[in-house]
């Protein structure tokens, strides 16, 4: 397993932009953004969080990473104030791997949102585990921290 893991890790996680993000055809992957963002489709929308967004990356990144299986592959600045968080978690039985990317926004008065992109990369279907996954840390996130 580790070495079919090793090979299958290696894939193209091109930079995400979640302004001209557009879901593919596939049904392997699970989008949630901010109602005011949305310019497409999307599976679910943001919430809005009642602390600052440093905090809400602490959270978030607390809950992902409780999870067997999954990484922190990268973390960079976008457009100066928001932060970008990629993941990879890998498939229980094989190792395959899913990425996720997850974009932290601060709103006004110390609130903050966040964008969720997760995806398989290979195969056609993913059975819902990419939605599961996401909405299942969201759930946790939301235990932890209250909703505006």
């Amino acid at each position: 397993m580790a070495l079919l893991k090793h090979l299958l890790k290696n894939v193209r996680r091109p930079e995400i932009d979640f302004a001209t993000l557009r879901l593919t055809r596939k049904p392997n992957q699970f989008l949630m953004m901010p109602e005011d963002m949305i310019s497409g489709r999307v599976h679910a929308k943001s919430p809005v969080f009642s602390i600052p967004m440093t905090a809400l990356v602490k959270e978030f990144s607390l809950v992902a990473l409780a999870d067997q299986n999954v990484e922190e592959l990268s973390s960079r600045q976008i457009d100066g104030d928001n932060i970008q968080l990629e993941y990879v978690a890998y498939s229980k039985l094989v190792g395959y791997p899913d990425t996720i990317t997850v974009q932290f926004m601060a709103l006004e008065n110390g609130t903050s949102t966040l964008f969720i992109y997760s995806r398989a990369h290979y195969g056609y279907r993913d059975f819902g585990v990419n939605a599961r996954r996401a909405l299942s840390w969201l759930a946790k996130l939301k235990q932890h921290i209250i909703e505006v």
